[in-house]
C-alpha cells in the first residue's frame, strides 16, 4: 500500500469516528434508561469518547506525518 492509500484510509476512518461520536450519546440513551446500569453509561460515554478522541487525533498525527514525507 502506497501512502497516498494509506493517507486515504486514515481520513475515511477518521471520517467514520466522527459519524460514531456525533451520535453517541444518541446510541446510548436507551442503555441509559436501563435502571440496572445506572451510573455506569456516563462512566462508559465518557470512556468510548475519550477513546475515540485518541484514535482520532492517532490517525491525524500519523496523516500529518505521512504528508510530510
Amino acid at each position: 500500500m502506497g501512502t497516498t492509500q494509506a493517507i486515504e484510509k486514515l481520513e475515511n476512518s477518521n471520517q467514520g469516528i466522527q459519524v460514531i461520536l456525533d451520535h453517541l450519546h444518541d446510541e446510548l440513551t436507551d442503555m441509559k434508561q436501563d435502571p440496572r446500569l445506572e451510573g455506569l453509561m456516563d462512566d462508559l460515554e465518557n470512556l468510548f469518547h475519550a477513546y475515540l478522541k485518541t484514535w482520532l487525533k492517532s490517525n491525524t498525527d500519523v496523516i500529518t506525518m505521512l504528508k510530510e514525507q
